[in-house]
């Protein structure tokens, strides 16, 4: 049921959705990505990924008992690092993780504004230095704050 606490609370959504899209991360990522695509390095280091991921798609239904498993293994992976190692890639990859963390700031913001109780899903825990783990002791990755 929408009452005016729902629309209110809509509006200051779109409030912040709107402070994120201004803000110098946002823009840095946009730039990031313009830059990632226009770079005709990385755009063809992607597209030989996208052809060997083919390849290995395709073996992967018959699993590590097809005769190219190796083969089309290796092939995948070392096109996928070459692709990840262009310059373009790794600053686009580098904005778009800050940007994953001013997301996930906001959302534990909002959270906890509600109740230090709330478990909070947020980003890749591989990227995080702030990740305590969930306060029941389990592995469900949620952030809590102390």
């Amino acid at each position: 049921m929408i009452n005016t606490e729902v629309i209110d609370v809509l509006d200051h959504v779109d409030a912040v959705s709107d402070m994120i899209l201004q803000s110098d991360i946002y823009h840095a990522y946009r730039l990031a990505r313009q830059e990632m695509n226009e770079d005709e390095t990385a755009q063809a280091h992607y597209q030989t990924f996208m052809k060997n991921k083919v390849q290995y798609d395709e073996v992967m239904r018959f699993g590590k008992y097809h005769p190219d498993y190796q083969t089309a293994s290796r092939a995948t992976r070392k096109s996928k690092r070459d692709y990840e190692m262009v310059p373009s890639v790794m600053a686009y990859k580098q904005k778009e993780v800050e940007l994953q963390n001013l997301v996930d700031e906001v959302i534990t913001i909002i959270a906890t504004s509600i109740s230090d109780n709330v478990k909070i899903e947020v980003g890749n825990p591989f990227f995080r230095t702030d990740m305590h783990g969930c306060s029941t002791g389990g592995s469900c990755q949620c952030q809590v704050h102390a």
